[in-house]
This record gives C-alpha cells, structure tokens and sequence, in this order.
C-alpha cells in the first residue's frame, strides 16, 4: 500500500517574516511534520526507527518558491515518497492555496543512519520494499554532488557569523535540526537582500552532522546580483557542515 500525506496549516503571526510572508524556516518545519506524518503511515517514522536504532538524516533538499503565502492565510502541504534505493529514499513536496494555486515545491533525498556508531547505514529491508504512489509525477532527482560543491572558500565579500548550537536547536536523533541550520544561513546573508528581496530558491547538501554546544561558523558570499553561496562549517576544526545556493528575486 501507498501514502500521500495531505496536512493543512494556518499561518500565524509569529510565523511570519518582517514582511508579513510565510517564513521559509517555518514552510520547511510543517514540511518536515507532514513528512514524518507520512512516515509513521509506513511504519518508518521517527520513533518507529528509533526502535530499530536508527535515525533519518536529510542529505539534500531543493525548494521553489512561486509565491509566498501571508498572514492568516491556509495552505496545504503535500508529501510522498518517489524513489527507494539501497542507501538513499527520495521524496517531494507540493505546497498549495486554497484555490489549488501552487505555492512551493521541493524535492529531498534522504538516507539513515546507526544511532551508536552515528554512521549512515544501508536502508533496512522494510524501508526498501515500501511502494511509493503510483498516480505521481515525481520531479527529477537531486545531484548527489551539486556544482557547488566545487566552490572555492574563503570568498569576495563574504560575510559570517559564529553560533552555538543551543538545546533548543537539536532534535529527538541529539542532532541539530535541518531547518535549524537554514535560519542561520539565512541570518547571515547580507542585510540590503533580506530588506529588499525574497527567496525564489534555494538548494542545500548537508555533509555531516552537528551537536549541542557545538560552534558553527556560518558564512554567505553574493555570486551575482540574484544569487548567494553559503557554509556552515565546525569552527575548531573545519569541517564542512552544510553547503548550499540561494536565489532571490
């Protein structure tokens, strides 16, 4: 059997950004709820894996913004699997008014890992034989290794910030939340863009993962008038946390 998820949601007012649209943080977390929803309809969500020792961990994920929803307005998030493989689960997102108008979409890859050893691991036989919809059109899948990845950092007017990962930024797998790490690398693009322009895209590969009290160093740099590159990075070693391309419209 196959599930697509279907969750409505209205936006709240702390929900929203300095200009009364739906904040892309607050977009991505009922995306991640609904597809977790979705999991547990499989028998794979979060605790069900746990009991398995294991966790989910998002390794890529790309977003399209057509038009940002406001203030007291409903929308739908929609979410289901398109792709099984040995090591990585595919899914997407549709994000609709309440006319049908779309609003967003986004697609995903997705692998888990050991809990104990903290190290990706196979997807387990129950995971690989679940059937995705059949009546979907799926979109194409994510690069594993985005060109940006090839990118040359330190960077021309590049600017960074230093976080510490806080209690309240990590989730029931001890890791810091996805969407945490979006917020930051918004935090730190540039003020003219966050005041004047919207998001139109952006496209993220998560490398590695990050615990609490960890510090981040966050860094954004403009390629070109519309778009930015960013990294997240641990800041007493290095190491690459997160890489990622923005657009702006």
């Amino acid at each position: 059997m196959s599930f697509i998820q279907t969750d409505a949601y209205a936006v709240r007012g702390y929900e929203c950004d300095a200009s009364g649209r739906l904040s892309v943080p607050t977009l991505m977390n009922w995306m991640q709820e609904s597809a977790n929803r979705n999991a547990i309809d499989y028998g794979i969500g979060i605790d069900g894996l746990a009991r398995q020792n294991l966790g989910w961990m998002l390794m890529r994920f790309r977003l399209h913004m057509h038009r940002y929803p406001r203030y007291g307005q409903s929308v739908r998030v929609i979410t289901y699997p398109t792709f099984v493989e040995k090591y990585f689960i595919h899914r997407d997102f549709r994000v609709l008014a309440d006319d049908d108008t779309v609003l967003a979409e986004a697609t995903s890859t997705w692998l888990v890992f050991d809990l104990t050893k903290r190290a990706m691991a196979p997807l387990p036989g129950f995971i690989r034989e679940l059937n995705v919809p059949t009546d979907i059109i799926p979109q194409p899948k994510l690069a594993l290794k985005p060109d940006f990845l090839a990118a040359t950092w330190p960077m021309l007017n590049q600017q960074e910030i230093l976080v510490t990962v806080n209690w309240f930024s990590i989730d029931q797998n001890r890791h810091v939340n996805n969407v945490a790490y979006i917020q930051w690398l918004l935090e730190a693009t540039d003020k003219n863009t966050l005041q004047t322009r919207e998001l139109a895209e952006l496209d993220v590969l998560y490398r590695t993962e990050s615990h609490w009290h960890d510090q981040l160093l966050v860094q954004s740099a403009p390629v070109n008038t519309d778009a930015h590159l960013h990294r997240i990075t641990q800041a007493e070693t290095g190491r690459e946390v997160l890489l990622a391309r923005s657009q702006w419209q």
